[in-house]
């Protein structure tokens, strides 16, 4: 490990508040990094060099420093940081006088110089990480013995079941939160689930791989479900904040991780369009008009929505349409639909009649029925789509 000039300017500006003497601190090769002295800033030591290669204390009178190239009277002591010296602090000033604060001085150089390198292998380890889960969900990665050495040593556990999520998060005006509160939000989703693992994957969307628990090989869904709803009550919290959640599907092994990932972006942005209300959006819930959104610039989707446009030529005040619309609402119930209508039964069976005339085949027919209710929703998720 190494000190740079910020961190020994740090010790240096620290040390001189509490003592209120002149400190150097010089790097491995004893060269002066930080001082009080700015002047100074950059030339050899060679008292430094004199304690690097005894790695103890060495003091200098006023008259034994003139003899020293880039020295002056005062006291040089090692840094020593995992038991190895990384450096020497310098007190300028009579030995005897400035010894009393050789102690303090390498202490507080050293807690610095420690707690910068824990900073710095904390951010190398947060980099590493992000590196790794980029790499699963683009399923770009090869299982090797050094990408496993890897994941072992950041604490990643592989085996657990995970999938995707992604969590599209914007500020109130619409625009792009600061990185701060990206992090924030970051450690918020970590603290909530420590065996999670997350990422700021753009600036205004975050990828979450939650593990899921599996029972007799089956995906408890409704157990992720509830999981979800409690993430987005946390972020709910947070002030002046716009979120979207898309789960993704699981797929078994450590390369399904991708495939679900690419599916909560399918249900994101599905979701999106279709439920615009909605905040969090899961695959089975929107399978449909997952499909019908593949279908719809097709000739197949094209066929489809020809026969609901039979339903509006003939529908010239929309009270048919709202009919239908209310049948299937109330999953083909007759009685639950003239209640929810307010008309006599009659009045539905009627306009129901009426519909089947049009269209040229009988609602009682399943293959009928469901033909024309994908051809209804087709129909509407164009609609949808051609405001956006």
């Amino acid at each position: 490990m190494f000190i740079d000039q910020q961190a020994a300017q740090k010790i240096v500006d620290r040390a001189m508040k509490i003592i209120g003497h002149n400190v150097n601190v010089m790097n491995h090769l004893g060269v002066i990094v930080g001082s009080g002295d700015p002047l100074r800033i950059g030339s050899l030591h060679e008292g430094a060099l004199h304690v690097l290669s005894s790695h103890s204390e060495v003091g200098f009178s006023a008259k034994e420093a003139s003899l020293l190239s880039g020295v002056q009277g005062g006291i040089n002591l090692p840094i020593v940081c995992n038991g190895e010296t990384v450096g020497v602090a310098g007190i300028t000033g009579d030995p005897d006088k400035v010894r009393k604060y050789a102690d303090l001085v390498v202490m507080t150089a050293e807690l610095m110089v420690e707690q910068a390198g824990l900073t710095a292998q904390v951010q190398w380890d947060k980099r590493q990480r992000e590196g790794v889960i980029g790499r699963l969900i683009q399923g770009e990665f090869e299982r090797d013995s050094m990408f496993d050495d890897r994941i072992e040593r950041l604490g990643i556990d592989l085996t657990v079941p995970r999938i995707a999520v992604v969590i599209k998060i914007m500020a109130e005006d619409g625009g792009e939160l600061p990185l701060e509160k990206m992090q924030y939000i970051l450690r918020l989703l970590d603290s909530c689930d420590p065996d999670s693992l997350a990422v700021i994957s753009e600036p205004t969307q975050l990828v979450v791989l939650p593990t899921i628990s599996i029972q007799d090989g089956v995906w408890n869904e409704d157990r992720t479900r509830q999981q979800l709803f409690e993430l987005c009550s946390s972020l709910k919290k947070q002030n002046h904040l716009n979120f979207k959640v898309g789960q993704g599907q699981y797929f078994p092994s450590l390369e399904g991780l991708s495939k679900s990932y690419r599916s909560a972006l399918k249900t994101l942005d599905t979701g999106r369009v279709c439920r615009p209300d909605q905040q969090v959006y899961f695959p089975r819930d929107l399978v449909l008009d997952m499909i019908l959104k593949q279908v719809q610039p097709t000739w197949e989707g094209e066929q489809l929505i020809s026969e609901y446009q039979k339903l509006i030529v003939g529908d010239k005040n929309g009270v048919l349409r709202k009919t239908l619309i209310t049948y299937f609402e109330q999953n083909t119930d007759f009685g639950l639909s003239a209640k929810a209508l307010h008309i006599h039964r009659n009045t539905l069976r009627y306009r129901l009649d009426k519909i089947e005339g049009i269209l040229g085949f009988e609602l009682s027919n399943w293959n009928s029925l469901v033909r024309f209710y994908l051809a209804f929703r087709l129909d509407d998720l164009s609609n949808t789509l051609s405001t956006r």
